[in-house]
Order: structure tokens, then C-alpha cells, then sequence
């Protein structure tokens, strides 16, 4: 199976996860910046598409949003988003919506399992996430995914 990790992040909660995933799943990870060349991005060669994101006021990073608008997308992905978070309400599932809702707009399918760790926030708020255990739940759900 052909993967990749792309990802965006803006207080490296979400790269932590991200890179354990790549490490998981033996796969490239790639960081979006706001210069980011989607034009030029094809994922016609992978089967399977891990996304990241951190989740902010129940939306994902613009980065990540602005990639899936403009990226050439294959006829076999397969997508699955993780996110990164403070924990609060319903956030993730605004967010997973968002990037589901994105990606259809696209012909594509974003898997309903999407896996979310609590994110280092600012000051000492969740200091440490994600942690060792966050790591590790994360490769075990990438495993999962990678069934």
C-alpha cells in the first residue's frame, strides 16, 4: 500500500502525531505552509492519505482546507483525518465535517474513524500533550488504518 502523511500545524501538537504516523506507516510526512504548492501536488499514486490538522474554534488549519481545494486528487484514495485539540465541546466534530465536506466537494471519501489527541495549548495549559500515550494510541489507530 502507497501512503502518505500531510499535515498542518501551528504549535507542533499536530507534527508530533503526524511524524509517529509516518514512522508507523513507514511514509513520507509532508508539512503544509501557508507557500505550499498544492498545484503541483498529485496523489494519483497513493491508496491511502492520512490528514492532519489542528482543530481551532471547531475548524481545521486553513492550510490543510486550501491543500484539499487545489490538489490533484487519484480515483483510489483513501482518506483518514487525525486531529490535534484543546478538548473543547464539540470542536472535533465541526472540524471533521468541515474537512469531510471539503473533500467531497473534491469526488472524494473521508473515512468516519478519525483519531484526535489533546494539543499543548497556550502557557501551561495541557502542557506536554501530545504525550507518549497520545503517541502511541495515534500508531495504534494508524495500524488500524493501515489494514
Amino acid at each position: 500500500m502507497n501512503t502518505i502523511v500531510i499535515y498542518s500545524t501551528h504549535r507542533n501538537n499536530t507534527e508530533k502525531i503526524a511524524l509517529a504516523i509516518a514512522q508507523t506507516a513507514n511514509c513520507k510526512a509532508v508539512k503544509l505552509t501557508k507557500t505550499f504548492d498544492a498545484y503541483s501536488t498529485s496523489l494519483d499514486s497513493y491508496d491511502l492519505v492520512f490528514l492532519g490538522t489542528g482543530i481551532r474554534g471547531g475548524e481545521p488549519y486553513v492550510e490543510l482546507l486550501n491543500f484539499i481545494k487545489t490538489a490533484n486528487f487519484g480515483s483510489n484514495n483513501r482518506f483518514v483525518l487525525f486531529m490535534t485539540w484543546a478538548g473543547g465541546g464539540a470542536s472535533d466534530k465541526l472540524a471533521y465535517q468541515r474537512v469531510k465536506e471539503t473533500l467531497e466537494l473534491k469526488g472524494q471519501h473521508l473515512d468516519s474513524k478519525y483519531f484526535t489527541c489533546l494539543g499543548q495549548t497556550f502557557g501551561f495549559t495541557r502542557r506536554g500533550r501530545p504525550n507518549t500515550a497520545d503517541i502511541a494510541e495515534a500508531k495504534k489507530w494508524a495500524i488500524e488504518k493501515l489494514k
